[in-house]
């Protein structure tokens, strides 16, 4: 089976690395037989490319991407937020949001976004010493 595999990626990648033949007769002379048989040629060896830069760059480019991301979020969600300044211009509402309080948004976070006026609705818990 893996020999089976080995042997498919080896023809995929022979195929990716052709070029397209000249047509076996000017286009004007071939019959629509003929053009669509020639035609399969270049979408074939185009599609064997984009399979393999698929398989090959996309997928571990997108698990590296993942792994990153997961490993600086991680680093982020390991320290407090900031102390809470009321800056007035970065709490003006021209109304109230329509959900609840009217202070926090859709996607409000209790720990990262703080209520205008309040300040953050999460506290740390904090070990007692004993």
């Amino acid at each position: 089976m893996i020999n089976r595999a080995i042997g498919v990626l080896r023809g995929k990648v022979a195929n990716a690395m052709s070029h397209a033949p000249p047509p076996p007769k000017p286009a004007a002379e071939m019959n629509i037989v003929e053009i669509t048989q020639y035609n399969k040629i270049p979408s074939q060896i185009s599609y064997d490319r984009w399979w393999l830069f698929t398989w090959f760059v996309m997928v571990p480019v997108t698990i590296a991407t993942g792994i990153n991301a997961w490993i600086v979020e991680n680093e982020h969600l390991s320290h407090e937020p900031p102390e809470y300044i009321p800056y007035d211009h970065l709490t003006q509402r021209s109304r109230p949001y329509p959900w609840k309080d009217g202070k926090r948004s859709l996607f409000h976070h209790e720990r990262y976004n703080p209520i205008p006026g309040e300040g953050y609705s999460w506290k740390p818990l904090k070990e007692d010493d004993e």
